[in-house]
């Protein structure tokens, strides 16, 4: 039905609709608020059709202003009414006016009935909204009403696919629970099936699962069956474990019998490097290794298997370790046999060469221990303490072989160089690296150390035997006989002096010049190049004793080496002495003590490459004090039972405890201190040889000065007495120049023979020099103190220092230019 509008309301809106429809015009490009923006295009497109529209309408203008002016043109005269008065004028003027004013207005009635035509249509248009708009509304609350509906249907939805799930989920969860307990048939059926071929994929796969359902069940045990189907699976893995541990005994038992198989005899050795024996030996290593390592096929995938899994279950832990002492039970009997027989054969082999004997055992050893870690990891890849365990038991065979090998050896040479090669073939730093060689390694520590302990017992007895208890030979104390032979030599075959001096040197005496060579440089020599620089002109002792040191220097450790050689040194030092006291007594003094210089210089000018300290510190008890003790003890017997501090059993008991000293022996100043007291004893012979008798003198003319001083009276001068007249000091002056004269190139020669170093030579003359030019300054003193007169002195003929030293030096000279 529809609703009826009063006209009144209606015109009223028709009015609002023109008055918002002007406004709207009027604001329709209202410069601030307009109410539509218009872009510049836009805005130059109403100006076009503006244009368009005004010259249309000028034109129409036009036409009728043409048409008008046409008609007064053409004749055409406006119509006049009849006028009878003014009234009638006047309303024809008014007409007339009106229209004009109609005329006036004709375009704007025009727009104005356009406007009034688009002002029906736009209420029309408003009308259509309207009822659009309400038709909206009742479409927008349908549509509320519809999603409403929706919404609750699809929360429904969403309420039972939740719930879907949720049973979904309950059902693969109790699915997956009850998989571990009805996996234990199916599981128990492939043990029972595969219980012959344990190494088969499947049988490898039951024991993952095994483990998987051990491992759920254990995490969840408020399960109702938990329990028992833990136990169950438990038993099936021990029988698992059974089948296992059978099957791998089976296969080790059987390569085991293989091995030992009569007619397969192989022998593990082979080292002549013929073609029977390198063929022999390429048997006996497939023998030995083959056999194991064909077992090793069947069984080390279900081992690795088992390797994997040691920390699921501790039946795999037991698992390997059982198959681990099944391998060896087996193993180690074959192999310790075969074993022993080879190192016999090798000592049969080379009983009379310990050093090959001793390196061909030890790289056996090795070779073979190398070779079972190997064969080891055939089966198993872990390393197992058994293993080494089984390595001990192999290198034992060494020890218990080569141990009574090294008691029969007496020799220091074999001793230093079975230490060399222990210390430096089997055990560098490639060995020592290898996990597998760790037991061997300990094996050559141990024969090391009993090498060295019977290196260093033979070393104490070399020192008693041949050093301490050496009794020289004649030639050895033919001095200087053998230097001057020696000389005659090497003069006389003088161009060919390197090669024959290196052709005189010993295999022995090469070890002491090889000592360090590197580090010889820096050590001057102040030996020289004289016959007794030849090696073999070495007194014996002095060659053993370097010789010896040269040896241990490289095969003991460095304290032992140091008491070694502080021992060796001290002996040898002694030795030199007692040959120096022999060498005296047979030629001369100067003989015996160049003799002594020259090997103490050899002694330490060859011992300076030794990189160690030769110093040891001895203890010893110094029991001076107890004396005293006692004395006090006795003194104060009435206070041997008073109860207080001065009680003196108490003080004797304190008092007179030995005192620990310490010493520090330092050989090379022992050295140092032996030359520098054989070079002052050489110094006073040689200056008694050449002004002994006027050194008599002087004593005599000064104890005769110190009386006359003392008793002043009655006292027979000194140029009076028999002893100090002119003429005897005259000769006695003589007979000194002569000696000097005759006995300073006798002096030189020897120290040219000995020394031959020019420098050593000038050091250990130039005292004998000064001491010989004091004596005879001290005489000159003397005559003066003594008043001789000027004809006394004139007689006595006593030369002046500067004299001397020119005498000294002229006689050198002449020595040195003979020479």
């Amino acid at each position: 039905m529809e609703r009826t509008i009063p006209k009144d309301v209606q015109k009223s809106k028709e009015e609002i609709k023109e008055q918002r429809i002007q406004e709207n015009i009027a604001n329709w490009q209202s410069g601030d608020t307009p109410l539509t923006s218009l872009s510049e295009a836009q805005l130059d497109l109403l100006y076009q059709i503006k244009d368009i529209i005004d010259e249309q309408y000028s034109q129409i203008s036009k036409v009728e202003d043409s048409s008008y002016e046409d008609k007064f043109t053409n004749g055409e005269s406006i119509e006049m009414p009849i006028l009878n008065t003014n009234h009638d004028y006047i309303k024809w003027m008014v007409k007339v006016e009106n229209e004009m004013k109609s005329e006036n207005l004709n375009e704007y009635l025009i727009f104005y009935d356009k406007l009034k035509e688009q002002s029906s249509e736009c209420e029309a248009l408003f009308g259509n909204a309207e009822t659009t708009l309400k038709a909206v509304e009742h479409l927008h609350q349908e549509y509320q009403e519809v999603t409403a509906k929706t919404d609750s249907l699809h929360n429904l939805s969403e309420q039972l696919m939740k719930y879907q799930k949720q049973l979904k989920d309950k059902k693969s969860n109790i699915k997956e629970r009850l998989y571990y307990f009805r996996l234990f048939h199916s599981l128990s059926d492939n043990i029972n099936h595969f219980s012959n071929n344990v190494s088969n994929e499947v049988f490898m796969e039951t024991l993952d699962k095994i483990d998987e359902c051990m491992d759920y069940l254990r995490e969840h045990p408020n399960f109702k069956e938990t329990r028992n189907y833990i136990a169950k699976y438990e038993n099936l893995l021990s029988k698992a474990v059974i089948l296992i541990r059978r099957y791998f005994n089976d296969i080790i038992v059987n390569a085991t019998k293989q091995v030992t198989d009569p007619d397969n005899k192989a022998n593990l050795l082979s080292s002549d490097g013929t073609a029977d024996s390198l063929n022999t030996g390429e048997s006996a290593f497939a023998l030995y290794y083959g056999k194991f390592q064909s077992a090793a096929i069947k069984v080390k995938p279900i081992i690795n298997h088992i390797e994997g899994k040691l920390e699921k279950h501790n039946s795999y832990k037991q698992l390997l370790s059982d198959c681990q002492q099944t391998y060896f039970a087996q193993r180690s009997p074959v192999m310790t046999d075969a074993v022993a027989k080879a190192l016999m054969e090798l000592k049969n082999k080379h009983k009379n060469d310990h050093s090959v004997l001793f390196r061909s055992a030890a790289l056996f050893i090795m070779q073979v221990c190398q070779d079972e870690a190997t064969c080891f990891k055939y089966f198993f890849v872990e390393y197992s303490s058994q293993l080494n365990e089984y390595f001990g038991i192999l290198c034992q065979s060494l020890y218990d072989m080569l141990r009574p090998c090294l008691i029969g050896i007496y020799h220091l040479e074999v001793l230093t160089e079975l230490c060399g090669i222990f210390r430096k073939e089997m055990l560098n730093d490639h060995i020592q690296s290898n996990e597998t060689l760790d037991r061997f390694t300990e094996i050559i520590r141990q024969l090391l150390q009993d090498m060295e302990e019977r290196l260093v017992f033979r070393t104490h007895i070399f020192f008693q035997n041949d050093l301490m208890s050496y009794q020289p030979s004649p030639g050895d104390l033919a001095y200087p006989e053998k230097l001057e032979q020696m000389e005659n030599i090497a003069e006389e075959i003088s161009e060919y002096r390197t090669e024959s001096r290196s052709s005189i040197v010993s295999i022995e005496s090469q070890e002491v010049a090889n000592i360090n060579t590197s580090q010889l440089g820096q050590f001057r020599s102040y030996t020289g190049n004289s016959p007794a620089d030849l090696h073999g002109m070495w007194y014996p002792t002095v060659k053993r004793t370097l010789v010896c040191l040269s040896r241990l220097y490289f095969c003991l450790d460095r304290e032992i080496f140091q008491g070694l050689a502080q021992e060796a040194l001290s002996i040898c030092v002694e030795t030199i002495a007692k040959a120096q006291s022999q060498i005296a007594v047979k030629k001369s003094p100067i003989d015996g003590r160049l003799f002594q210089i020259k090997h103490l210089l050899i002694l330490r000018e060859q011992i300076a490459p030794f990189q160690v300290d030769f110093t040891v510190k001895e203890v010893s008890l110094d029991f001076s004090n107890i004396k005293t003790a006692a004395v006090g003890l006795i003194q104060n017997r009435n206070k041997l039972f008073t109860f207080s501090s001065n009680n003196a059993l108490l003080e004797f008991l304190l008092e007179g405890t030995p005192r620990v000293k310490e010493y520090l022996i330092d050989s090379r100043k022992e050295i140092d201190k032996q030359l520098k007291a054989s070079c002052e004893a050489f110094i006073s012979h040689a200056t008694l040889l050449l002004v002994g008798n006027m050194l008599q003198w002087i004593q005599k003319a000064e104890n005769c000065l110190r009386v006359s001083k003392q008793h002043q009276e009655n006292i027979t001068p000194l140029r009076e007495q028999d002893f100090s007249r002119p003429q005897i000091i005259a000769g006695i002056i003589s007979i000194a120049q002569r000696n000097i004269k005759s006995k300073i190139p006798e002096i030189q020669k020897s120290m040219q023979l000995y020394l031959a170093n020019r420098e050593t030579e000038f050091i250990l003359f130039r005292p004998i020099k000064n001491s010989v030019i004091n004596a005879f300054i001290q005489v000159e003193h003397i005559l003066t103190t003594a008043k001789y007169t000027v004809e006394d002195q004139i007689m006595i003929g006593c030369p002046t220092p500067e004299q001397m030293n020119v005498l000294i030096c002229s006689v050198s000279l002449t020595a040195e230019q003979e020479n």
